[in-house]
């Protein structure tokens, strides 16, 4: 009898060993541990709070440490996307500042060949190849009448500013410089009488003469042709025949009236001016 169960003894203890045997024993055992937690979990017990502090930070702590692999991939690949987008956004840069200097290099050199073939035909006077002169000027006054249109600004001979240098507003030619003081000037506008601008013609080769009327929507173009019409919305331009102005500075702008008529007016509004711009004859850009 005793042998029998000492047979039966080494028998179990064979099965137990088993690869297979071991797995299913050691599931069982969890799934009975886990039983155990939830029961234990449970229940009002004291001491469980602590001991479920430690399993949730020990829980808590493997999630982070488990998720590192995952951020630090995330982290790498947006750094790497990030580099090549600033590095094709510096190498679009460094290319767009090669183009514009040749840009510029180019604006120069056309600059520099207009002016020349314009002293050779001798279109232009000496003082256009001088360097520009650019003087910001505010309006103090308005001294305005009937006839008598212009403008006083806060700035004379101190600053430079000479007798027949031009006045601008809005890009556009608003008068001329006909007094200088020390400290102020007088500018005569567009709308004076005394006003008198040689000027061509949009689209033309047409030439005349822009006079003033007193008002700044009914200038007067002198000597055109006898069979010629003017057109509504035409530019009228500076012609550079009076030796100083340069050629091609808007001044003027044709337009219909109320009584369906082709009239004329000041580009830049005089009512309007605050800011001056003096400059020795060219157009300020």
């Amino acid at each position: 009898m005793p042998d029998s169960r000492d047979d039966f003894i080494i028998a179990i203890r064979y099965a137990l060993l088993k690869k297979g045997v071991k797995q299913k024993f050691s599931l069982f055992f969890l799934i009975l541990l886990s039983i155990i937690i939830i029961i234990l979990d449970r229940s009002s017990l004291s001491v469980m709070l602590p001991v479920r502090s430690v399993l949730n930070d020990l829980v808590y702590q493997a999630v982070a440490i488990s998720s590192l692999p995952g951020k630090s991939v995330r982290y790498l690949s947006q750094v790497t996307h990030q580099h090549f987008t600033t590095y094709n956004q510096n190498k679009s840069l460094q290319e767009e500042i090669i183009k514009l200097k040749n840009d510029q290099f180019n604006d120069s050199f056309l600059k520099t060949e207009n002016k020349n073939l314009k002293k050779i035909l001798s279109l232009t006077n000496d003082r256009f190849l001088e360097e520009d002169i650019f003087i910001t000027a505010k309006v103090i006054l308005d001294q305005e009448s009937p006839y008598l249109k212009s403008l006083l600004i806060n700035k004379g001979s101190k600053y430079k500013i000479l007798k027949g240098m031009t006045a601008f507003s809005e890009n556009a030619l608003i008068g001329t410089i006909v007094e200088t003081n020390y400290l102020t000037s007088r500018v005569l506008l567009l709308t004076d009488l005394n006003s008198k601008i040689p000027v061509i013609i949009q689209n033309s080769n047409i030439n005349a003469i822009l006079s003033g009327s007193g008002n700044k929507r009914e200038l007067i173009l002198d000597y055109l042709p006898d069979q010629f019409k003017l057109e509504p919305d035409q530019i009228i331009f500076t012609s550079g025949k009076d030796g100083y102005l340069a050629a091609g500075i808007p001044v003027a702008q044709s337009y219909l009236n109320k009584k369906n008529e082709v009239v004329i007016k000041t580009i830049a509004d005089p009512d309007q001016a605050l800011i001056i711009f003096v400059t020795n004859g060219q157009f300020h850009k």
